[in-house]
């Protein structure tokens, strides 16, 4: 698997409009991130010449929040043209970095330098033993930290019962898709095993959302695989239809206006007693 596939540079345009979040939450997020340090490290900060790292940078949503933090930040990502429009959104006089990289391969981290490593809905696309490895690699010896972000929705909204109904079809066809929040919490069940201590979640904010049945279903065929994997058109065209019947025989219309309830969390991982 790759940290992001080749194939989201045709969405670098359109990603923030598709799955983006508003510019107030990300600032939110970047504040919650500095929060956790003083949280995870009594008595301290972020000082300038600690180290932030962010996995799948994307266009720079959260970034240009990270980097007003006072701390170095380095953020990686395979997507050339998502990082293109991520360097536009960063201001140029602050201490950053942005590098082409696949997260699959060693990071472009120095050994030993990372305070907070940060991944936001992208950490599901690696290999999680290799991250393990990575994180036991980069982070400082006198303390760092693993932070994960992620959407969380109510189980009966229209988002969550058609996500799981599709990773049902997709089974169907004897294909494996990839889910994130369960790869995130093998990670973390990981890096608590070889020593690491869980933090305590943060719900950093929760807000209503509407959509409808039809609105889910067209949004997966704009873009390219289903699930995290690539797979042929006809055959995703195949899920997708199967899927629409499912959505009007559970919700009745699928031009149904539905609300529900969604939260940004941030989870992770005190990796300062972590052992190899």
């Amino acid at each position: 698997m790759e940290l992001i596939s080749p194939s989201f540079d045709s969405q670098a345009n359109t990603y923030d409009q598709r799955v983006g979040l508003p510019e107030e939450i990300c600032r939110q997020i970047a504040q919650a991130v500095s929060s956790l340090v003083v949280e995870i490290f009594p008595g301290t900060s972020l000082q300038p010449d600690d180290l932030i790292v962010e996995i799948g940078a994307g266009t720079g949503m959260i970034s240009q929040w990270l980097v007003e933090l006072p701390a170095r930040y380095i953020g990686f990502d395979l997507s050339a043209k998502m990082l293109a429009v991520c360097r536009s959104r960063l201001c140029s006089t602050k201490n950053w970095t942005l590098v082409e990289a696949d997260g699959n391969e060693q990071w472009p981290v120095a050994n030993a330098s990372a305070r907070i490593i940060f991944s936001s809905r992208a950490i599901h696309h690696l290999a999680i033993d290799h991250v393990v490895n990575e994180l036991l690699r980069v982070k400082r010896p006198d303390g760092a930290a693993l932070i994960l972000g992620r959407i969380q929705r109510q189980k009966h909204s229209v988002r969550e019962q058609i996500r799981k109904q599709m990773q049902q079809q997709i089974k169907h066809h004897g294909l494996c898709g990839r889910q994130g929040e369960q790869n995130q919490r093998q990670l973390m069940a990981l890096c608590c095993q070889r020593g690491g201590q869980e933090i305590e979640p943060v719900v950093v904010s929760q807000w209503k959302f509407t959509s409808t049945p039809q609105e889910c279903i067209d949004n997966w065929r704009k873009k390219p695989g289903l699930a995290g994997i690539n797979l042929p058109e006809k055959q995703k065209q195949l899920i997708l239809d199967d899927l629409q019947i499912w959505a009007k025989s559970t919700f009745g219309r699928l031009d149904q206006q539905l609300e529900s309830e969604e939260a940004y969390i941030l989870q992770g991982i005190n990796l300062s007693p972590m052992h190899k």
